[in-house]
């Protein structure tokens, strides 16, 4: 196995992560019956939220920096927790991992037109 293209994706992760990695990672688990709601709250901070997968209850949302603010997620967690169990939730930067896969469906999708 090869570890070359991992080399150059770490070397050039920094340039990768501003042109892929615009935005801030948030999931969050509630029962699977709270999933529309959580959806809708979302929307309602960060209308261009992408949503990325929802699998029994587990929700993960893409938001674009330039229109989320840290705080109003906070805000969002807080509200909901009033309303419906909360089983977990994070917040986190864009990873190695996010651009990565960016990285490759943008190639894969290059590839194939």
């Amino acid at each position: 196995m090869s570890y070359f293209p991992l080399i150059i994706l770490k070397l050039y992760y920094p340039q990768l992560k501003a042109r892929y990695g615009g935005s801030y990672v948030l999931a969050i688990t509630t029962s699977a019956d709270n999933e529309v709601e959580v959806e809708n709250m979302v929307r309602q901070i960060c209308p261009n939220a992408n949503k990325v997968y929802h699998l029994s209850g587990t929700q993960k949302f893409e938001l674009p920096k330039h229109e989320s603010k840290i705080a109003d997620v906070f805000q969002l967690v807080e509200n909901a927790k009033s309303r419906f169990p909360i089983y977990a939730w994070g917040m986190a930067d864009t990873t190695l991992e996010d651009v990565f896969i960016k990285v490759a469906s943008s190639a894969q999708s290059f590839n194939e037109a």
